[in-house]
């Protein structure tokens, strides 16, 4: 799972350098809107995703903690 939430959290990374790159290309005079767009999509939903998952991987192991502290099954 943690690997998992890496490679979604470097492809958020990947996506807004993707956007950065699109916003990039106007200094240059050859923007592309799309890229920002797509870039900015993707990182957000990338990034959205990683979250989710890093939440409930930690409440998973939250709830493992506390019943061993516990001493119940």
């Amino acid at each position: 799972m943690r690997l998992f939430v890496l490679f979604l959290s470097m492809g958020s990374v990947y996506g807004f350098g993707y956007a950065l790159a699109g916003m990039g290309g106007f200094l240059l005079g050859r923007g592309r809107l799309d890229y920002i767009v797509l870039g900015l999509l993707t990182g957000c939903a990338l990034a959205a995703a990683a979250l989710l998952l890093w939440r409930r991987w930690l409440l998973t192991v939250s709830d493992e903690t506390r019943r061993a502290e516990t001493g119940r099954d």
